[in-house]
């Protein structure tokens, strides 16, 4: 995945003019408030699921994208997230596809998945994150566009040998936050 973002990044650098306005990259900004949380976990062999209390959660996000064409690009994104209640702390790498309705300046529709990854293994080992949203230019600029997107987003957390989070004496096993959000982005031209 590493060398996939490497190729990406040593391409928009290197490529001609005419190649360079396929190109284009955004940073967001984003504001997630979880609908409901699912908390799986067993208690001497029988696995139950709890609804725990939802929390707010942040994240930061860059996304470097090529027009396939007037209406369709594909990307990759990194990024960060930040889980408020579990205190989860997680990076992101994944892709994503948008579609405009008219043309790349104009309101667009996305869809993005990423793998959640943590340095702390004691909160969870890993995770995934599918996000489908729509987006809102409202000033457009000559180099820039800012946006405000909003979105649904479902994350998934392998909770397998980490510490309880509620009873302390139930084994972990996995976690689902289903949240809406708000986000605030500026596309770079």
């Amino acid at each position: 995945m590493n060398k996939l973002f490497l190729i990406l990044v040593l391409s928009f650098l290197f490529t001609n003019g005419h190649a360079q306005q396929k190109w284009f990259s955004s940073i967001d900004l984003d504001f997630i408030v979880p609908s409901k949380s699912e908390y799986n976990y067993s208690f001497n062999n029988v696995g139950t699921e709890i609804n725990l209390d939802s929390k707010s959660g942040f994240a930061f996000q860059y996304t470097l994208n090529y027009l396939l064409s007037n209406k369709l690009s594909i990307g990759g994104l990194t990024g960060i997230q930040y889980q408020n209640g579990a205190d989860f702390f997680m990076y992101k790498i994944g892709g994503n596809v948008k579609y405009y309705f008219v043309d790349s300046n104009n309101v667009y529709v996305f869809l993005q998945y990423a793998g959640n990854l943590t340095v702390n293994k004691a909160k969870f080992k890993k995770g995934n994150n599918l996000r489908i949203g729509i987006g809102f230019p409202f000033m457009k600029r000559e180099k820039f566009n800012l946006n405000l997107n909003t979105f649904y987003e479902i994350n998934h957390f392998d909770l397998s040998g980490s510490k309880p989070l509620v009873f302390g004496n139930e084994t972990p096993e996995s976690i689902f936050f289903r949240s809406y959000g708000i986000s605030l982005g500026i596309k770079f031209q």
